[in-house]
């Protein structure tokens, strides 16, 4: 299956369940891989065949800015939800990684893959 790669998106969000990390944004470091069919618009260079990986960046940034989720897990289940029903995709492979969480760390986080089916 084609691939959409979407590397070192990042985002300062509010997230995390302790008082003092709902104060201010930290930094999300965050992959994104859209399996989606890519011949049709390679051989037509219609855009509307595949998905604009510069409107993802956009609408995930927005999501995330609204969320101000306490759990990691759950924003990157809830992302993976909202890139399966608005671009239809076959599966979203989503890592993020909070960059300053741990000390002597380059970053904590997750990843899970999500299927349409």
């Amino acid at each position: 299956m084609d691939k959409i790669l979407i590397q070192g998106l990042q985002i300062d969000a509010i997230i995390g369940i302790y008082p003092h990390e709902r104060e201010f944004e930290q930094p999300l470091v965050l992959d994104i891989t859209l399996e989606h069919p890519l011949q049709e618009c390679a051989l037509t260079g219609d855009l509307t065949k595949s998905i604009n990986y510069a409107e993802v960046c956009a609408v995930v940034t927005d999501f995330v800015h609204e969320k101000k989720a306490q759990l990691i897990e759950t924003l990157a289940e809830d992302i993976c939800r909202f890139l399966l029903e608005k671009y239809q995709p076959h599966s979203v492979t989503l890592r993020i990684v909070k960059t300053h969480a741990v000390l002597r760390t380059q970053g904590v986080g997750v990843e899970i893959t999500r299927t349409r089916d």
